[in-house]
């Protein structure tokens, strides 16, 4: 039986990276709850959901799942998709001028068991006035990334990053390429 890969995820970030990297996959996003658990700390939070967007009921024992969530923390406290203008100007000024970090977990299910690894990357934002960030926010649209910013967009209010700028996207390359004895067979067959 031919091994498939599938991607748990509707980010079109994380797809244009696997399909630049030369994976043939299929898309099946899974419909989780988000929501953030009383005390539960922020690398807690992204090993659960994680791991839980790769699906309870997987049966295919050659069927090699990715998962991957990313996660924007500032003073313990999780900034996830602003969903609206309002939000996003008060997550952007929270971390304005500031550095913080950005984690992206990496969750992995194929024959029978289950990884997880993450990556941290530290991001220095910018000092910007309210009004540059409001027009960032209007020519951006960034509703639906964690923080409420892409450090690929243009303008990006990233100043500087110390780690992997693949990770701030959204996909722990390096922790992907860490699993490579596990995946590098199932590219060669495609």
């Amino acid at each position: 039986m031919n091994s498939e890969i599938v991607l748990r995820s509707s980010s079109p970030r994380r797809k244009e990276i696997l399909k630049f990297l030369g994976f043939n996959f299929q898309i099946s996003p899974s419909n989780i709850s988000e929501e953030y658990f009383q005390n539960e700390t922020p690398l807690d939070y992204l090993h659960r959901v994680t791991l839980e967007k790769l699906g309870i009921s997987i049966a295919e024992n050659s069927t090699f799942y990715i998962s991957a969530d990313t996660i924007v923390v500032l003073d313990k406290t999780i900034l996830p998709k602003p969903g609206t203008p309002e939000i996003n100007l008060e997550y952007l000024q929270f971390l304005n001028g500031k550095t913080h970090s950005v984690f992206s977990g990496l969750g992995i299910y194929y024959q029978n068991t289950t990884y997880f690894s993450f990556e941290e990357t530290k991001v220095e934002f910018k000092s910007l006035k309210k009004t540059e960030i409001e027009k960032y926010i209007i020519n951006s649209k960034p509703f639906d990334k964690a923080g409420g910013y892409g450090i690929q967009d243009e303008k990006s209010p990233v100043e500087k990053i110390t780690g992997s700028y693949w990770n701030v996207v959204g996909f722990p390359l390096r922790s992907f390429f860490s699993y490579h004895h596990l995946w590098k067979d199932i590219l060669i067959k495609q």
